[in-house]
């Protein structure tokens, strides 16, 4: 378990950096005393927006630090002026329309809980991304939600895509760059080169310049071989001889139909399959009413799972509770989800369509 005071020290900013060698992950530990320093230096030099984030001011570190008697959990998640301490085993990144009533309007049980707050930027979806603890796995995982995707050590992540964090992985969404921390008991610290380099901890390598092409070597001339290149007289002619004319059935070749039909066909793969966290998956994927499959959430909206519901009766006429009872049974993850969350969300989108 992590403790707040575990950021307490401050590196010292005179050494000097040093070369790393060939390692591209871990730094050397001669200009740092422990991991919690090197976490420390490295958080100050990571990229924060010009607009500072709701985060700044929920999980500021100063509100950490007036805390005395520390804070235990599971991991942490760490920017340049806030800290957020995991002690939950799913949380959830996004942005809050009006943070400050939505907030006390949240419950513990309401899946769709933003507890790390990144707006006000529109770039952040309202439920960005969840880490969360995969139990199959017994490891932390990322699942990125939002459209606009995210970055983890510079590397693109799609929506619907996931994976497992490693303990000093950076993670970007929206010009907001935090760093996931393990204890080090649980998983060693690995940061990624870019980020040593910047807060100095290590030297920056020099650019290396594009490899130039291979130039096979042309045949001599001295032993009556003709040149790969045609050779040009005093008036430009050619000294090859003229290619015969085409015959006039002659047809250029196209492309292979073989070829056009497999790039036509190719289908796509999911980019990594999801352990025990929620994914967005189309009903035609999957029979999403089973309750093996109750781990994934459908892809459609409130809005459009109504229309489902009224469309699919003989009259179509349906009450609430019908509603209800069409979307329990037509799918899983909604069927082993807390009534209190979607159900509300339903009933104030009723209410706006059929108030009077």
């Amino acid at each position: 378990m992590l403790g707040q005071n575990d950021d307490a020290a401050e590196a010292t900013e005179t050494s000097e950096p040093i070369d790393e060698g060939d390692s591209s992950h871990i730094a050397d530990q001669s200009i740092v005393d422990d991991d919690d320093q090197l976490v420390t230096r490295v958080i100050q030099h990571l990229v924060a927006p010009a607009v500072p984030p709701q985060a700044s001011k929920d999980h500021a570190n100063s509100i950490h630090e007036s805390n005395k008697e520390g804070v235990k959990a599971y991991a942490k998640i760490a920017a340049v002026d806030w800290t957020y301490y995991i002690t939950r085993l799913t949380v959830n990144i996004g942005r809050l329309s009006e943070p400050a009533q939505a907030r006390t309007e949240q419950t513990q049980e309401d899946p769709d809980a933003v507890h790390i707050d990144l707006g006000p930027s529109k770039l952040i979806s309202r439920l960005h991304a969840v880490v969360y603890f995969n139990r199959d796995q017994e490891t932390w995982w990322l699942l990125v939600k939002g459209r606009n995707s995210l970055k983890v050590d510079g590397t693109l992540w799609k929506a619907g895509q996931a994976g497992p964090l490693r303990s000093g992985e950076v993670i970007e969404i929206g010009g907001v760059e935090m760093m996931f921390v393990l204890p080090i008991d649980l998983g060693p610290l690995q940061i990624a080169r870019p980020y040593l380099e910047r807060a100095g901890i290590v030297k920056a390598e020099p650019p290396t310049a594009p490899a130039r092409p291979t130039r096979h070597p042309l045949p001599s001339s001295g032993d009556g071989a003709h040149s790969s290149s045609p050779s040009k007289s005093s008036r430009g002619q050619s000294s090859q001889k003229p290619l015969a004319p085409a015959p006039p059935d002659y047809k250029r070749p196209g492309t292979p139909p073989s070829i056009r039909a497999r790039g036509a066909t190719t289908a796509k793969t999911p980019l990594i399959e999801l352990g025990s966290g929620p994914l967005l998956m189309s009903h035609s994927d999957v029979d999403l009413a089973l309750d093996e499959n109750r781990h994934i959430k459908p892809q459609f909206s409130y809005a459009q799972m109504i229309t489902q519901a009224i469309i699919n009766t003989p009259d179509q006429k349906l009450n609430l509770a019908g509603i209800y009872h069409y979307i329990q049974t037509r799918y899983a993850y909604y069927r082993h989800q807390p009534a209190t969350g979607w159900q509300v969300r339903f009933i104030l989108l009723w209410h706006s369509w059929f108030e009077v």
